[in-house]
């Protein structure tokens, strides 16, 4: 069936943020209290996109269900209510982890979401504009300069007075927002070029939705893993470094 690699792309969307949910749960109570929210944001993020890869995977009626593009296409409002509701929690909990590096500053968290705020609305109504359109250029550009303001934000922070971890975890996280969010225009992009080219919708389409499952995988799972990381290491629980394990010689 033309679709079937679309389905499973869906599915693979849910299992991994069901797994990446229940795990952060887990996590949770390895932290000290006051870090336990880096957890609780991560959980929170894994489950909501995973419920909302649950209703996707039905709409693309995984894993044999006879459809067209436009089933494709009716995941779009789904997947910005998952981005409405957990960018903005990616932000917070990256502010979080700022603030174990020791550069927390008043108003950050607060002008980065709202400019979060900005790129999802603009962004969804770019995307459900008319390909070409001025109108949808205009949106694109907007949305893109929302991203590129919270780029310019997170790398003002002053970080280098915090604690190795934190700092390592901050300068990580940001490459996630940098490269890992230019994956969603890039999708938009390939999709609004291929329309406009000529092409096969059913092609862009389906593209587009595969580039922003495994976009979605990595900027929330990985996103939380590395703050959970940085959130354990500020706990007390670092990682075992490989020249502090020793074996005992063998003896015969």
């Amino acid at each position: 069936m033309e679709f079937q690699i679309v389905q499973a792309f869906f599915m693979l969307g849910f299992v991994a943020m069901a797994a990446g949910a229940l795990w952060f749960f887990m996590e949770r109570n390895d932290l000290k209290p006051e870090l336990r929210p880096v957890a609780t944001y991560a959980t929170v993020i894994a489950f909501v996109a995973a419920v909302l890869y649950y209703v996707m995977k039905d709409v693309v009626q995984f894993p044999l269900g006879d459809i067209g593009v436009e089933a494709i296409r009716d995941t779009v409002e789904l997947r910005y209510i998952d981005w409405l509701i957990t960018t903005p929690l990616l932000l917070i909990e990256f502010g979080i982890i700022v603030a174990l590096a020791g550069a927390a500053k008043k108003g950050f968290v607060t002008k980065i979401v709202i400019a979060d705020l900005v790129m999802i609305v603009t962004g969804y109504l770019g995307e459900t504009g008319v390909p070409g359109a001025p109108s949808t250029i205009i949106l694109f550009v907007i949305s893109s300069l929302a991203w590129f303001y919270i780029i310019w934000q997170i790398f003002q922070i002053d970080i280098s007075n915090g604690p190795e971890h934190a700092q390592r975890a901050v300068r990580i996280m940001r490459l996630f927002v940098v490269i890992g969010w230019a994956i969603y225009p890039i999708a938009t992009a390939i999709e609004q070029f291929l329309q406009i080219g000529g092409a096969d919708i059913a092609l862009a389409v389906s593209i587009a939705a595969c580039i922003y499952v495994v976009a979605d995988v990595i900027n929330k799972v990985g996103f939380g893993i590395v703050a959970i990381q940085a959130a354990k290491v500020s706990s007390g629980i670092g990682e075992v470094a490989p020249s502090a394990v020793t074996t005992d010689p063998v003896t015969k």
